[in-house]
Parts: structure tokens; C-alpha cells; sequence
């Protein structure tokens, strides 16, 4: 029989060796926990390193589990990504099939990426008519393959194929039973009316617009019919963003990008050249032909005692995508939309656009109230600018008035819509596409 000492002896060696289990036990619960929170911040850093800042990761965190993050580190920054973890249906097992798409159509909506791969959509090849398709007031899901095929077979816009398909699987109306005692034969009404040769000698009205022209009068009789040609030319029976189209490279410096044509997410212009000190803010880039017209102009405002000043000129995609997300998130997207353009329609991509300010105020804000603005409204033409967002045309431009943004066109068009007293929209429509 074991005396007491030994009982208590047995008892100390019980615990210690219990104290030494807990001990290993908790220094391994620390070396996991260490390994994740390293795991954790390396993942972050690298998240980090491809343009996402610390809020977009913590709000990605929200959306992505842990063993799914990696996955974004093999895709490039793309502010799109973060609208698609927010949206309804985002579904996280699809997460490397949305990613894929948008690398294939960086210039893919959130909800149209979500929407085609959340039906097994992936292999479709995404177009602004596709688009256009998604997000049309008739759009009915139940006829999207229908609408897939015959957009694939028929070389018809987006628009085009809603009405077609829609129309196609409406029921068919029974005929009514002839009269037999009528004398007369029935006339067809046209569903229509047919006001073509209102529009016919206009000034600017083009040939190929007058089925629109009269589809826009139908809803704005109390419009005066050159208002009709002017609205219709630069495409506002178009909702903007929706049916767009990329903008034709071939017109050089009279190329055009606003809410209805875009710029490729690569597009650099040829010919940058870096802006002198003298002239505006070091370092940031414009094209040749317009920085040379600029500091023609610069120095005929000089002559006068006004200093002239670009203060924002060429801007890339991702430049304007982190302007265009800032101005969101404070704002909202109704709002932004209103002043500032979505990443790919900016004028400032196409490196002939300049936000000007004095030399002595680098405020674009204040520019209006400046002698060199009063200048500029009345001389910038004579240089091949012009005033791209004037008063009294935004519900054209889509944009609101901004006195200090002025855009190279060349002094023979700069002047015509000088003037004419005309926007760039309607002149590019006429004279130019």
C-alpha cells in the first residue's frame, strides 16, 4: 500500500504533466492562429499591390471566404470586381467564372456578368447589344435564348431583337368575321402616323434618322421639329449607357467619346507628350497636336496679360475608374453620372480634352469667374478648341455645364460650331460619323 508522500508525489507529477500538455497545447492553438493572421496579411498585401485599397479589401473580405481570395490574385484590379461581390445574386462558387468573362469583356457591366454566368452563359460573346438585350424596359427572361439566337443570326441591334422576339410570340388576335352587307371595303389604319415629310429639308436632318425622327415625334409633338432633329441626332431617344457603341478610331482627332461611344479599357492615344511647367501641371500628358494649339493660344493670351493653365488633361482608364468610384461612393451614381464620365467614355482618354484654370488659381472651380475665361469663351475657337459642356446644353451633353473644359477639334470645326452655337454631339453626327 502507497504511503501518503508517495500519493501526494503522484498527484504533482499528474499535474505537472497535465500543466505541460495545456502549455503545448496552447503555444499550438498560437502557431495556427500566427500562420492564418500571416496567411491573412500576406493575402492583404498582395490584394494591396494589384490597386485594391484597404476599404475595397475589407469590403471584399465581406463577400469571399478565406479560401477563395487567392483566386482574385491571379486577375488584374478592375473596379467592376467589387461591384460584382455586391451584387443580389453573386454566387461565390462562380466567382472564378465571373472573374474570367470580365477579363474577356473588361467592359461588362456587374449585373450583366452575374446575370450570364449565373445561367451557364459564359461561351457568349458580349457586345453593348447584349446589353442592350438585358437591360431593354421589354426585356422577358423567358424569351433570352430566343433572343441569344436571333441576335446571333440576324445582324440586328439589341433593341431590334426585343421587339422582333416580343412580337413573334404574341399571341395571335382572331379575325373578326367578315361583313357580308358592308359595301365598302375596311381602311387599314396604320398603327403609326407617318409625319416623315415634316423632317424632309431641315437643315441638319439625315436621311438614315427620319423612322426615328417621327418615332420621337410621336411622343414630343409639343417639340418644335428641328428641336426633334437635334435630340434624335445626338441620340437622346436612346437611354445613355445603355446602347452604345465603341468609338470609331479611323476620325483621328475628331474622334468622339461620350454616354453612347467609348473607348476601348487599353486605348492609349498615339503622341502624348509631356506638358512644360509653363504651361500646366508637370508631368501629365496630352496629345502633340493639342498641346501645340494650346500653347499658340497661351501666348496670345499672354499678349493680353492672362496666364492660361491646364490643370487636367489626358487620363487613362484607370485613372478615370478611381475618379468615377470616388465620386460614387460620396455621391451616389445618379449624381456622378450628372459630372462625371464612367471609365472609357471620358473625353480625357482621348488626350485632346484639357480642364484649363489660371496660372495664378489652379481652381477649376474658379476659372468662370476669371478674365481668362471671359477670353477664352470668345477666342478659344481661333486656336481649334471648344467649349465642350456649355450652359443650356446639358440635357445634350448628358453633362453638367463646365466653363473650364475645352476640347481640341481643329480650327475649321472648332469654328463652325462656334458659330453655330452648336454641341459636339450634333456636329460629330452630321458632319463627322
Amino acid at each position: 500500500m502507497k504511503s501518503s508522500t508517495e500519493k501526494n508525489k503522484h498527484r504533482k507529477i499528474k499535474w505537472k504533466n497535465l500543466g505541460v500538455l495545456l502549455l503545448f497545447l496552447f503555444i499550438i492553438v498560437w502557431i495556427i492562429i500566427g500562420i492564418y493572421l500571416l496567411n491573412h496579411k500576406s493575402v492583404d498585401k498582395k490584394l494591396e499591390e494589384q490597386g485594391y485599397n484597404k476599404n475595397e479589401i475589407l469590403s471584399i473580405r465581406k463577400y469571399i471566404s478565406e479560401k477563395d481570395l487567392e483566386i482574385l490574385l491571379d486577375y488584374s484590379y478592375h473596379e467592376t470586381i467589387l461591384h460584382i461581390l455586391e451584387e443580389e445574386n453573386f454566387q461565390e462558387e462562380n466567382l472564378k467564372k465571373y472573374l474570367d468573362f470580365l477579363k474577356r469583356y473588361p467592359l461588362a457591366t456587374s449585373d450583366d456578368v452575374v446575370f450570364l454566368i449565373n445561367r451557364d452563359l459564359e461561351d457568349i460573346t458580349y457586345t453593348p447589344d447584349i446589353h442592350t438585350i438585358l437591360h431593354h424596359k421589354d426585356f422577358k427572361e423567358e424569351y433570352l435564348s430566343q433572343y441569344l439566337e436571333y441576335y446571333q443570326k440576324n445582324a440586328v441591334d439589341g433593341n431590334q431583337v426585343i421587339l422582333d422576339i416580343n412580337n413573334k410570340n404574341q399571341p395571335e388576335k382572331p379575325k373578326e368575321p367578315e361583313d357580308k352587307n358592308e359595301s365598302s371595303p375596311k381602311e387599314d389604319v396604320p398603327t403609326v402616323e407617318d409625319n416623315t415629310s415634316l423632317f424632309l429639308g431641315r437643315e441638319y436632318t439625315i436621311q438614315k434618322n427620319l423612322s426615328r425622327y417621327n418615332a420621337y415625334y410621336q411622343k414630343h409633338k409639343d417639340l418644335d421639329i428641328d428641336e426633334i432633329i437635334t435630340r434624335v441626332n445626338s441620340n437622346l431617344d436612346k437611354e445613355f449607357y445603355v446602347d452604345t457603341t465603341p468609338t470609331d478610331l479611323s476620325k483621328g482627332d475628331l474622334i468622339i467619346a461620350n454616354k453612347y461611344y467609348y473607348l476601348g479599357k487599353d486605348y492609349v492615344p498615339d503622341n502624348l507628350v509631356s506638358i512644360n511647367s509653363t504651361y500646366g501641371n508637370a508631368g501629365q500628358q496630352v496629345k502633340e497636336v493639342a498641346y501645340n494649339a494650346f500653347i499658340e493660344m497661351y501666348n496670345a493670351a499672354l499678349k493680353e496679360n492672362l496666364h492660361l493653365y491646364i490643370s487636367s488633361p489626358y487620363r487613362s482608364y484607370s485613372r478615370q475608374s478611381t475618379l468615377y468610384n470616388n465620386y460614387v461612393k460620396r455621391d451616389g451614381k445618379k449624381e456622378a453620372d450628372t459630372y462625371s464620365a464612367r471609365p472609357g467614355f471620358s473625353e480625357h482618354q482621348t488626350g485632346l480634352a484639357m480642364d484649363l484654370s489660371t496660372a495664378s488659381n489652379h481652381s477649376i472651380d474658379d476659372f468662370e469667374k476669371s478674365k481668362e475665361f471671359t477670353w477664352t469663351v470668345k477666342h478659344a475657337y481661333e486656336y481649334g478648341f471648344i467649349l465642350r459642356y456649355p450652359k443650356g446644353k446639358e440635357y445634350i451633353t448628358g453633362y453638367i455645364y463646365e466653363p473650364w473644359h475645352y476640347r481640341y477639334v481643329g480650327k475649321e470645326v472648332a469654328k463652325y460650331i462656334y458659330e453655330h452655337d452648336i454641341t459636339y454631339e450634333e456636329y460629330y453626327e452630321f458632319f463627322v460619323k
